[in-house]
C-alpha cells in the first residue's frame, strides 16, 4: 500500500508540468541577510531630473548632459560645504557622524558621476564613425548619432517608419503627375507634284 502511494504521489508531480523559472530580484539580494550583495549601479538623485543612471547617459543628448552636470556640480559644492559644516563641530553625537558618513558617501558618488559624464562626453567628441559621417553629409551625421543615442530596436523602428513615409510619398507623386506620353510624330513622305502655271486665255480665242 505504501509503495502504491508513492507512485500516486510521483505520477502527480510529474503530470504537473515543468517548473516555471523563478524571476530574479532586482539586484544581488540576499534572502538570509536581507542585504543587497555586489554592486549597485552608479546613479545620482537630482531635483530637477529624479534618478539619473550612469547607464543611462550614452542614449541622452548633449544639451540634456550639459544641463545633469550642472546639477550634479551644484550638488557637490552643497554636500561639500556641508561635510565642511560637520567636520568644524567638536565632540559630534552619532547622529551627526552618521549624517557626515552619508554626506561623504553621496560625494565620493556625485564625483563618479561628473567623471562618467566626462568620459561619455569625451567618446562623443572623438568617435570615429560620428567625425566621419560629419565629412560627408548633414543627413549621414544625423543618422550616425541617432544609431549612437537610441536603443537599437528603436533606431531601426524609426528607421522603416523613415522610409515607408518616403515610400508612400513618392508613390503618391507619382499617382497625381503621371508620366508624359511621349508623342512621336508621323514623318511620311509627301509627293512632290510640279506646279505649271498657264496664261490666261485671248477674248477673241473664247469668242471662236
Amino acid at each position: 500500500m505504501a509503495f502504491d502511494r508513492i507512485q500516486r504521489t510521483t505520477r502527480r508531480r510529474s503530470s504537473a508540468g515543468p517548473t516555471p523559472p523563478r524571476r530574479p530580484l532586482g539586484g544581488n539580494y540576499d534572502r538570509a541577510s536581507g542585504h543587497r550583495q555586489g554592486a549597485r549601479p552608479t546613479f545620482l538623485a537630482l531635483k530637477d531630473h529624479g534618478k539619473v543612471f550612469v547607464a543611462d547617459m550614452p542614449f541622452l543628448s548633449d544639451g540634456q548632459l550639459a544641463n545633469i552636470t550642472k546639477e550634479a556640480a551644484e550638488v557637490l559644492e552643497s554636500l561639500e560645504r556641508r561635510i565642511v559644516e560637520l567636520e568644524e563641530i567638536p565632540d559630534q553625537p552619532i547622529a551627526n557622524r552618521d549624517t557626515l558618513i552619508k554626506a561623504c558617501t553621496k560625494r565620493d558618488v556625485t564625483h563618479r558621476f561628473l567623471r562618467a559624464i566626462e568620459d561619455e562626453q569625451q567618446q562623443r567628441r572623438e568617435n570615429p564613425a560620428v567625425l566621419s559621417a560629419a565629412g560627408e553629409s548633414l543627413p549621414r551625421t544625423f543618422l550616425e548619432i541617432a544609431r549612437h543615442r537610441l536603443p537599437g530596436a528603436t533606431f531601426d523602428s524609426l528607421l522603416q517608419e523613415a522610409l515607408n513615409a518616403c515610400e508612400q510619398s513618392k508613390a503618391q507623386e507619382e499617382t497625381s503627375n503621371p508620366s508624359p506620353v511621349k508623342v512621336i510624330p508621323f514623318q511620311g513622305k509627301a509627293s512632290s507634284l510640279p506646279v505649271v502655271v498657264s496664261p490666261d486665255p485671248d477674248p477673241a480665242d473664247q469668242a471662236l
